[in-house]
């Protein structure tokens, strides 16, 4: 491997063109993603997110931000946890997935003190 080529899975790329390829992943499973994620960890990706919630420590009126949020279900965890004082806001670099998580969280009901960017 050169110094202008890196590892993308199984194969190598040219260095830059890993970023884009890495973004269409996303771009490809956003509406599948909590599912794969579901089945790789057998479900406890859920578990760890509840205690990542609790192990912020947020309470009902902060502000917290979901870097890299992607579709949303720690900002759908820990928005009750705000309340309708606080606010969170989703954050990811991935507009598909971002789109996602904007989507089910509206679906959900969640439509005050959810900001998306």
């Amino acid at each position: 491997m050169s110094r202008d080529t890196t590892h993308f899975g199984f194969k190598t790329v040219l260095t830059s063109e890993k970023a884009r390829k890495v973004a269409d992943v996303f771009h490809s499973v956003a509406g599948r993603y909590d599912v794969m994620n579901d089945v790789m960890s057998l479900g406890t990706h859920r578990i760890m997110k509840r205690i990542a919630v609790e192990m912020t420590g947020a309470r009902a009126g902060d502000t917290i931000l979901d870097l890299a949020g992607g579709t949303g279900d720690l900002t759908k965890l820990i928005a009750p946890v705000v309340g309708e004082e606080g606010t969170v806001v989703l954050a990811d670099i991935n507009d598909s997935m971002l789109s996602e998580g904007r989507d089910r969280l509206l679906d959900a009901g969640f439509n005050a003190g959810i900001e998306y960017t």
